[in-house]
């Protein structure tokens, strides 16, 4: 998570950006917004901090500073930011409360959180995301209501869909709407816990997890299965073999049935294909409807059939030592993939034309025609569809973050692409492995 507050101060260009970034040591950095300068400056603070609480005090003072000194605080929230004219807009009070709450949120006691909800509950930052998460955050910490916990993350999850549908912003500062989703059900599943319902928790968190993958909620949904699901009690046992070097699994190590796991899975034999399919999700017809609606493009054949068979679901990959999976997107998700991806290859480039161009000259495909459809959990990399017309509709091509303007291992349709995959796995080669995330010596 990066809170990042910009300040203008007329007339001329000497803007900065002021940076929170929490986390075990957190640091409070200023920054010039330099993008046009010929000489760039050094950043103008950098200061780290033993605890959330001086630094959130240290970032409150130097924006209390700045604006003493003449600047304004924009609307700007995008922390990657480096030049702000010439859209340069005041902050309205809402928003600013509403960064006011989440700075308490992290760093305030129960009681003065309390206080920051009511002073905004009245005005349009109560019918924000950001606010009805804060909200069912306090309420869950508190032991407040929990069915009113339960309504708040809900609305929460709700807001941020409406508005991803509606195409419409929300002010959530500069928290990624992703992680602002799955912190919303992450409450949501530990309320509805609390509530004696651990299908919904489960739901829950697997959509958490799915969302924007952590450690934490990796932790929250084993924990959940190994307690009120022993039937899928290996999943659990899976997430702690693969990401017990990060902490937080302990208890479910201790479990006997976890020491039965462990032997077995060292004992596999060689000639194991080391990849299995979790459960069938299958899309419904009318979700596949709306997907090529909103793509404008039918799906190529055999990647409709998966989905209808398959659906959201992944692709497990289980060796002795390593695990590994590849999560496949639902169908109403993927126009929302397609527009992520063009803009971030595009990030550089006002002429997206160009992007395009290039694309096609290297590639054979344009840029924006292509759809990620599944990625590696916890890695920056997707499997992408063309869906540009041509004699490379349908072709499936593996990218990643690292080389956004790359594309490797082309395959001439979903089912090649699966079946590369699949065969890679078996063979143990390395380069597929560690597409998805499997790295072995």
């Amino acid at each position: 998570m990066y809170l990042a507050k910009f300040f203008h101060r007329p007339p001329g260009d000497d803007d900065r950006e002021l940076l929170l970034i929490p986390g075990t040591d957190p640091m409070v950095l200023g920054i010039y917004m330099d993008e046009k300068r010929e000489t760039p400056r050094d950043d103008f603070l950098r200061e780290e901090f033993s605890d959330i609480a001086t630094a959130v005090a240290a970032f409150r003072r130097h924006a209390a500073g700045l604006v003493a000194d003449g600047f304004v605080e924009t609307e700007h929230v995008k922390y990657t930011l480096r030049h702000l004219l010439p859209d340069v807009r005041p902050k309205p009070d809402w928003q600013k409360g509403l960064d006011e709450l989440m700075l308490a949120a992290l760093s305030a006691p129960l009681d003065e959180l309390a206080k920051y909800l009511a002073v905004l509950e009245r005005t349009p930052a109560a019918q924000q995301p950001l606010y009805l998460w804060l909200a069912a955050h306090h309420g869950y910490a508190a032991g407040a209501d929990n069915f009113k916990t339960i309504q708040l993350a809900e609305q929460a999850r709700t807001a941020i869909r409406a508005h991803r549908t509606a195409k419409t912003q929300h002010y959530a500062w500069s928290i990624a709407e992703s992680d602002l989703e799955a912190r919303a059900l992450e409450v949501l599943s530990s309320a509805q816990l609390r509530a004696r319902n651990p299908q919904a928790a489960l739901l829950a968190i697997d959509e958490a997890y799915r969302v924007s993958p952590s450690q934490d909620r990796g932790v929250q949904r084993a924990t959940i299965l190994c307690e009120h699901f022993p039937e899928r009690q290996e999943e659990a046992f899976d997430a702690a073999y693969s990401w017990s070097r990060f902490g937080g699994y302990e208890e479910i190590m201790a479990l006997p049935a976890y020491a039965d796991y462990v032997a077995r899975r060292k004992h596999k034999p060689k000639s194991d294909r080391g990849w299995r399919w979790k459960a069938k999700q299958p899309a419904r017809e009318e979700d596949l409807r709306q997907a090529e609606v909103e793509l404008g493009v039918g799906l190529p054949d055999d990647y409709r059939k998966f989905l209808a068979t398959y659906g959201h679901t992944e692709l497990w990959v289980r060796l002795p030592e390593k695990s590994g999976e590849l999560c496949f997107y639902r169908p109403t998700e993927l126009a929302t993939q397609r527009s992520n991806l063009f803009d971030f290859i595009a990030i550089g480039e006002q002429d997206h034309d160009k992007v395009d161009d290039y694309f096609r000259e290297e590639y054979g495909v344009a840029a924006r025609d292509l759809v990620p459809v599944a990625e590696p959990a916890q890695e920056s990399r997707s499997l992408v569809i063309n869906l540009g017309p041509g004699e490379r509709f349908g072709w499936c091509f593996h990218w990643d973050h690292d080389g956004s303007w790359e594309l490797e291992n082309p395959t001439p349709s979903f089912d090649a692409a699966i079946k590369a995959l699949t065969g890679g796995i078996e063979r143990r080669d390395t380069s597929m492995l560690s597409f998805l995330g499997v790295y072995i010596d």
